[in-house]
């Protein structure tokens, strides 16, 4: 007659081969290794369970928002290169902050548009592009700016928020906005870099 422990490895060792061992790095706990041959004597309870089935997932995919995620192409080592479109946030006419993916290395960067070059924060080093991948990401983020129409002028663009008058927006058009403090959205309608209260504008 089988032990008692014999039983639980007979048990766990039933539709476990598709289960994927995933390290701590990559967001889940380590699966531990059930195989009766390690004398493994108590299964795990999710197996016993019958949820030991679970489809296979890409380690290396990195946590965008589908709607966000953009491909880039390769860097010169190889790696994907993939935007989160959905991190831009211009902190001045030619400075854009933003967060891509190198493989599956999270970076957080500054783009210096005028140079065409950007700054990685974790290292402080400055780069310019190397590759298509790059120079597409540059673009990109350099480019980037949703439109808003201006609905009830005429509305004031300032300097900055409640700051020194730029220019003032006479009739109903739509303007390029780059991201936003507060309730003031930076725009370049002007001519250069102005803010525009949320007050003034339909998205």
């Amino acid at each position: 007659m089988p032990s008692r422990c014999q039983l639980h490895a007979s048990t766990a060792d039933q539709g476990s081969a598709d289960v994927t061992e995933r390290s701590p790095a990559e967001g889940v706990m380590d699966r531990p290794n059930w195989d009766i041959a390690l004398g493994a004597a108590i299964a795990p309870p999710i197996q016993l369970l019958g949820l030991g089935l679970l489809p296979r997932l890409n380690p290396t995919a990195p946590a965008i928002a589908q709607s966000c995620q953009e491909s880039m192409g390769q860097a010169i080592t190889g790696a994907p290169v993939q935007l989160d479109a959905c991190s831009f946030n211009r902190v001045s006419l030619n400075s854009v902050n933003f967060t891509y993916y190198l493989g599956s290395q999270k970076i957080n960067a500054q783009a210096h548009c005028q140079s065409r070059t950007w700054k990685t924060f974790h290292d402080q080093v400055t780069h310019q592009p190397q590759s298509t991948a790059t120079a597409n990401m540059l673009a990109r983020v350099c480019n980037s700016g949703e439109l808003a129409v201006v609905f009830d002028p005429p509305s004031n663009i300032r300097a900055s928020p409640n700051g020194a008058i730029l220019c003032t927006v006479q009739s109903r058009v739509s303007i390029k906005i780059y991201g936003n403090q507060g309730e003031w959205y930076y725009t370049d309608f002007c001519g250069s870099m102005g803010m525009i209260h949320t007050s003034q504008i339909h998205f």
